[in-house]
C-alpha cells in the first residue's frame, strides 16, 4: 500500500507539540511556532512538524531583501517515531509545505554539530545556500545551551544592572549589501588580518565585506575608526553612527557566568513555496548563493522518547 493511503498531515494546536519538542527533539526547548502538523497513521499522531517565524529579521532579509523578509517562515523542527518506512519523512514534509499559504518562503537548518547533512531537504528539492555564519554557542554552568536569544530578555530594564554600550538605530532596515560593497571600494591595500590587529579582533572584520549571509555590521564606534582609516566620505555616516545605549551582552554573559563555545556552521536549505512568478522574482534577488548538496555520513540522536501526547485528540 502506497505511504500516501497510510498516512495523513494535518494541523495541529501548539500543545500537541509541547511533548515531543522539550523531549524527543534533540534540541529539547520550545521554538516559535507559527504553524504545526502531525505525521497521523490510523489517527496516532507518528510525527510533528513546526514552522515559525525566524530568529531575527536580519536572517529573513538576508536571504532576498527587504521586500521578501515577510513572507520567510523558518522550519524549525523536525521529529518523527522510530521505525516508520522509507520515504514518510520526506512525505510528510513535502505535505506539510503544501499546507501553507503562498508564497512562503522556508529557510531550515541542518545541524552538522548533530551529525546531519540535510538529506530530508535533498529529497525534498530544497536550494542549498551553503552553511550558516554561526560558529559559537553559548552553554550554562550545568552544561545545557543558553540561546543566544535569551540575552534580549536580560537586556530588558536591565534586570542584572550590566554597564550600557552603543546599538545602532533601525540597523535590521539598512541595505547591507550597500555597506558591505561600500567599505569594499575604500578598503584599499588593507588585508583583513591588518585590520583583525588595528580593530584588536580576531576573525571579525572580514565580516564587513560580505554580501552573503555571513555579513555583520562595523559597530558605531568601528564605523568611525573606519572612516578615520579608509578616509572615506559622509554618505552613510548618519545612517550608520545614530544610536541607542543599551545593557552590554557581554557583562550579561558573565554575569550569568555562561561560556561562548565553538561549533560547526549548520547546512542552510531553502524552498520556495509559491507560484512561478514569484520564485522567477525571488531567485533574481536572491542573495545567497546556491551550492551543491553537501555529503556525509548522518549520525542518529536517541529519539526513542515516546510522546504521551499520540492519540488524535479531535
Amino acid at each position: 500500500m502506497s505511504i500516501k493511503y497510510k498516512y495523513s498531515v494535518r494541523s495541529i494546536e501548539t500543545y500537541l507539540t509541547k511533548d515531543w519538542l522539550l523531549h524527543k527533539h534533540y534540541a529539547k526547548r520550545m521554538c516559535s511556532i507559527s504553524y504545526a502538523f502531525g505525521l497521523f497513521k490510523d489517527n496516532i499522531m507518528e510525527g510533528v512538524c513546526t514552522f515559525g517565524m525566524p530568529p531575527s529579521s536580519t536572517l529573513a532579509e538576508s536571504i532576498a531583501g527587504n521586500d521578501y523578509k515577510k513572507y520567510v517562515l523558518e522550519l524549525n523542527r523536525l521529529i518523527v517515531n522510530e521505525g516508520l518506512e522509507k520515504n514518510t519523512l520526506s512525505f510528510f514534509v513535502s505535505n506539510a509545505i503544501n499546507n501553507l499559504p503562498k508564497p512562503t518562503i522556508i529557510i531550515s537548518f541542518s545541524d552538522q554539530n548533530m551529525g546531519h547533512s540535510g538529506y530530508i531537504y535533498q529529497s525534498t528539492n530544497f536550494i542549498y545556500t551553503g552553511q550558516s555564519s554561526n560558529t559559537s554557542k553559548l552553554i550554562d554552568k550545568n552544561g545545557d545551551e543558553f540561546h543566544f536569544i535569551n540575552i534580549g530578555h536580560y537586556q530588558q530594564n536591565n534586570k542584572l544592572k550590566v554597564s550600557l554600550v552603543k546599538r545602532r538605530l533601525n540597523e535590521e532596515n539598512i541595505d547591507r549589501i550597500q555597506i558591505a560593497n561600500y567599505l569594499k571600494k575604500y578598503k584599499g591595500n588593507y588585508t583583513i588580518k591588518q585590520l583583525d590587529k588595528i580593530f584588536g579582533y580576531k576573525d571579525t572584520c572580514g565580516h564587513w565585506f560580505r554580501t552573503d549571509a555571513g555579513f555583520s555590521f562595523p559597530n558605531v564606534d568601528d564605523w568611525l575608526k573606519l572612516k578615520e582609516l579608509f578616509n572615506f566620505d559622509n554618505t552613510f555616516d548618519e545612517l550608520m553612527t545614530k544610536y541607542e545605549m543599551i545593557p552590554d551582552a557581554n557583562e550579561i554573559i558573565k554575569k550569568l557566568q555562561l561560556k561562548k563555545v565553538d561549533i560547526l556552521p549548520k547546512h542552510r536549505y531553502l524552498f520556495i513555496h509559491s507560484n512561478k512568478v514569484f520564485k522567477k522574482k525571488l531567485l533574481r534577488n536572491l542573495k545567497l548563493k546556491i551550492e551543491p548538496y553537501p555529503k556525509g555520513d548522518n549520525k542518529r540522536y536517541d529519539a526513542s522518547f515516546k510522546p504521551t501526547t499520540q492519540i488524535e485528540l479531535f
